[in-house]
């Protein structure tokens, strides 16, 4: 993580509310289109570590730190957001933080559209760059459901004071729903047949979408968002990372300045502060 863990409780102190996020992107963004003092965004460095930095916060009793993923191919909990529930990683419906960005308005007016590109053409080459997409995706739904079925329900740690032996230890494996019930069935459910079948429905699901126009929340926006960068700051652009960061940024003011901060974006923000009572 980027934040080292002895600074951690005066970071937590410091803000009436704190959010880990996965990276630099991400913070940027909600920074930018927040401006929101009282809350503390923080990067973990990786999905998992979200839920690592929020768990321990939680486990040492601090209630008012939260995170927040990238969906991927996982279920969005938006529906869970506002209080009264539970809850310590929002997780969006966009599929990436990224998808907030595809905003070709935005982009056409921000600060470092050096290349002076319309509105117009930002939309048609975000579309283009969509649609060489659609079986990539459609793969790596694939693979995601194969890994869904493989290691869902996966065998759990035992704790300390049951495995004292050779035999507690077995057990604790070969007693496991996962080896007793999910093992055996893997082989008969992961078969050539069944990705053959995965692939061709997933295409079939990822077209749908693009000509839908729901590309834009659905697709890997960070592959859309790389190739953009290069094509629209072609001017005194600085080397990555903060080339990118300049140009996350300057999307987000674009967004504020223009009135189209995504409601996902909004949402959140007025969740966290609901959650923690200002």
């Amino acid at each position: 993580m980027s934040v080292s863990a002895s600074h951690l409780s005066s970071l937590y102190n410091h803000d009436p509310v704190c959010l880990w996020v996965e990276d630099e992107e991400t913070r940027s963004y909600l920074n930018t289109v927040w401006g929101d003092g009282q809350i503390g965004i923080l990067v973990a460095g990786g999905v998992e570590n979200v839920r690592v930095a929020v768990h321990a916060a939680r486990k040492d009793g601090v209630d008012k730190v939260f995170g927040f993923r990238d969906r991927d191919f996982g279920v969005s909990n938006v529906d869970r957001w506002m209080p009264p529930g539970p809850m310590e990683v929002f997780v969006g419906d966009a599929l990436e933080v990224e998808s907030y960005l595809l905003d070709a308005t935005a982009i056409a007016g921000c600060t470092v559209n050096t290349a002076g590109r319309t509105a117009h053409d930002i939309e048609a080459e975000m579309e283009r760059l969509a649609g060489e997409l659609v079986w990539w995706m459609s793969c790596r739904k694939t693979i995601a459901s194969i890994r869904d079925d493989v290691v869902g329900d996966f065998l759990p740690h035992p704790k300390r004071t049951v495995v004292r032996s050779l035999q507690d230890a077995e057990g604790a494996i070969l007693a496991a729903s996962w080896w007793t019930t999910r093992l055996p069935v893997i082989a008969s459910k992961v078969t050539e047949a069944r990705v053959r079948k995965d692939l061709g429905d997933n295409h079939a699901h990822y077209d749908a979408m693009l000509r839908a126009g729901g590309w834009r929340t659905g697709f890997s926006a960070k592959e859309i968002f790389e190739q953009l960068l290069g094509w629209v700051y072609t001017k005194r652009r600085p080397p990555d990372p903060a080339g990118r960061l300049d140009f996350v940024k300057a999307i987000a003011r674009a967004q504020v300045d223009l009135g189209r901060v995504p409601r996902e974006a909004v949402d959140l923000r007025v969740a966290l502060r609901s959650r923690v009572g200002i």
